[in-house]
């Protein structure tokens, strides 16, 4: 176990009832017990913490919430990731939210600040490198609506970092959070197709981390009052055929355009099994695999689960029979 943070003594969590949100709490409860946790979202915990307050983040009272609680560590977990067809709420609370969340730690003056961004700040390009470096640029030049929201959040927050450096600032990139009990379109994609297409007949990789490597991740951050962007993903991944392999499903080539103007007809339909929209396909052509290499050459973390062992883990857990309520 590693060594408490003395320091780290009153954490206040946004979308402390999503999983991510879940994981931390339940990783700080055995890794920093003495610590006080505050979690804030709109629905009710999932983990408990010491205290709890419903609240979106959008709303100016957030910054009273934390005044009154006087945080030394504040981490931003709430935003929606799913893609849903209303692309200006999901911004407002993505990207409106966070400001609010900004504001209000400018306010409050913790001695740290987490927020996470995604893996996908890198992905849908061609020419990004496999691994890719916690410090490569981002180039905007996404059409998919979760991650242009991410990467105008790493330039607001490189910005606010700059402004604030008595604050220590960070940020978090997983690849794709797998692990029992999640269920989200990136899971159901990989789950429930039929088939795998190696789109303009590229395999390209995927990489997928456990949530509990995210959560332990992301206390290492803190605990070292890191600052900067952390990409979190294991040191391995799979391509798009071995996956099919390892579920047992066919995969063949298919043209790009041929398979995007499905998509975009069967997500107007609103038709079931493909709940995502068609500008996820860059991100099943092209890769957006991270290399975790600040995690483990400065912080010397370790992940505990490569990727092949998380994705079997969700694969076989969606094998299993549920129990039917009565």
């Amino acid at each position: 176990m590693s060594t408490p943070d003395p320091t780290l003594k009153r954490i206040a969590i946004t979308g402390s009832s999503g999983f991510y949100g879940s994981k931390l709490i339940e990783h700080l409860r055995t890794h920093a017990p003495h610590a006080k946790i505050l979690g804030l979202d709109v629905v009710p915990p999932r983990a408990a913490a010491d205290e709890f307050v419903k609240v979106d983040v959008r709303d100016p009272s957030l910054t009273d919430v934390l005044q009154k609680f006087k945080p030394d560590t504040v981490v931003h977990l709430a935003f929606i990731v799913n893609p849903t067809r209303d692309d200006r709420k999901m911004r407002d609370i993505n990207v409106g939210g966070s400001q609010n969340v900004f504001r209000a730690v400018e306010s409050v003056r913790p001695r740290r600040f987490l927020m996470a961004s995604s893996a996908t700040v890198f992905g849908g390009h061609a020419d990004t490198p496999v691994p890719v470096d916690d410090r490569h640029p981002i180039v905007d030049k996404s059409s998919f609506q979760y991650a242009i929201d991410k990467t105008d959040l790493e330039r607001m927050i490189v910005d606010f970092s700059q402004r604030n450096g008595d604050i220590a600032v960070s940020w978090t990139r997983p690849c794709i959070i797998c692990g029992p009990g999640i269920n989200n379109y990136l899971t159901r994609l990989i789950l429930n197709l039929p088939f795998f297409a190696k789109l303009d007949g590229r395999d390209s990789p995927l990489q997928f981390v456990h949530q509990d490597d995210v959560a332990a991740a992301t206390y290492e951050i803190l605990r070292h009052s890191a600052c900067g962007p952390f990409n979190i993903g294991p040191p391995d991944w799979m391509p798009l055929s071995m996956i099919a392999r390892e579920t047992g499903r066919p995969c063949f080539k298919l043209p790009f355009w041929m398979a995007r103007a499905a998509t975009t007809i069967w997500w107007n339909l609103r038709l079931p099994v493909f709940d995502f929209p068609p500008e996820l396909h860059y991100y099943v052509r092209d890769p957006w695999v991270v290399a975790p290499n600040r995690l483990q050459n400065e912080l010397g973390f370790q992940f505990q689960f490569t990727c092949l062992d998380t994705f079997r883990e969700l694969y076989q857990a969606s094998k299993k029979p549920r129990r039917v309520r009565v």
